[in-house]
């Protein structure tokens, strides 16, 4: 007979971003002269506008089939998630995503896709702002809202480049940075697949996204064990929906959305998902429990010549599903 095991959720959850902090990091933003991006301030305030119309309509209904239009990716799985709980427990609630935005970086014009960038102002005393990423993959397209990350406390973003020219969209691989976007990203993700103790962390500055995931991976694992089982993080990127723009100091921030899925495995034991997460369950959990985060992540990168390590400014871990694998 199976004896149950309940200590999984508690470390789990322990890894939710929009954290409680007294340190609310303000953006800044370079000044422009004249207006020559690919939108202008009244454009931009109409794709924010028909995003939260979008938002707000589905929030109203918690209907995530009413997404798409304006809102896409790892936002819409996000909240897909979170209407899923609202409906099983009114009391649960929504991610709070403010309409009002402290600063909006517009993209330059040119080639697609375009990107358009924003800072919420803060959502409450004990949580900071939001970033929004707008993606317009062509001309005949309407820019969706693709990911949201909260800032990471303590975090500031860097000035970037004003409507004069707009933020750019640069490849990956550009040569123009050293580390390159792609480079950076890559050893961030084996920086969190390692763990800890890794050599690579001392490329990065510190945020409290691995910190908490770390943390995580710690307890699980030790919970793991005591029942003779197992513990693994996989770490997924999706480059296809990875992007990397312009900075005023000719540096580059990064926009990546990633998958994380933490499997536990226990031996002579059952695990129990608690009833708060249950309407996220895909079939029938016994000694295996694999919870899946769409994540999303800003990370910035120095331009030449500037101070300081590539680290993340914003992310967000957002439990989307569990599942038996």
């Amino acid at each position: 007979m199976r004896r149950a095991l309940f200590a999984v959720t508690a470390a789990a959850a322990a890894l939710a971003l929009a954290a409680c902090t007294p340190d609310v990091p303000q953006p800044s933003v370079a000044a422009s002269i004249e207006e020559g991006a690919a939108l202008q301030d009244a454009q931009a305030q109409s794709v924010i506008d028909a995003t939260f119309e979008e938002l707000d309509a589905a929030d109203a209904a918690l209907d995530s089939s009413m997404l798409g239009d304006r809102v896409s990716g790892q936002a819409k799985a996000a909240r897909d998630a979170q209407y899923k709980l609202k409906k099983a427990d009114g009391s649960v609630a929504l991610t709070d995503i403010p309409s009002q935005m402290q600063a909006v970086y517009l993209p330059a014009a040119g080639e697609w896709p375009r990107i358009m960038a924003a800072v919420t102002e803060q959502p409450g005393d004990d949580l900071t702002p939001v970033v929004l990423v707008w993606v317009q993959d062509s001309i005949s397209d309407d820019y969706t809202l693709v990911g949201w990350a909260h800032m990471v406390p303590g975090a500031a973003l860097p000035s970037m480049p004003g409507a004069v020219t707009g933020t750019e969209v640069l490849a990956l691989d550009t040569s123009t940075l050293d580390p390159s976007p792609s480079a950076a990203y890559s050893n961030y993700l084996d920086l969190l697949r390692a763990g800890s103790d890794s050599d690579l962390a001392s490329q990065f500055s510190a945020d409290t996204y691995r910190e908490r995931l770390f943390a995580a991976r710690t307890e699980l694992t030790k919970t793991a064990q005591e029942s003779g089982g197992t513990f693994v993080d996989t770490i997924e990127p999706n480059m296809d929906a990875t992007y990397a723009i312009s900075t005023a100091d000719g540096g580059a921030l990064v926009l990546a959305p990633l998958q994380v899925r933490s499997a536990i495995t226990v031996k002579d034991a059952t695990i129990i998902v608690p009833g708060s997460e249950q309407p996220l369950v895909e079939g029938e959990i016994k000694d295996q429990l694999t919870h899946t985060y769409d994540d999303y992540l800003v990370m910035y990168i120095p331009g030449p010549g500037a101070d300081g390590l590539p680290g993340v400014v914003a992310a967000d871990h957002s439990l989307v599903k569990l599942s038996a694998s």
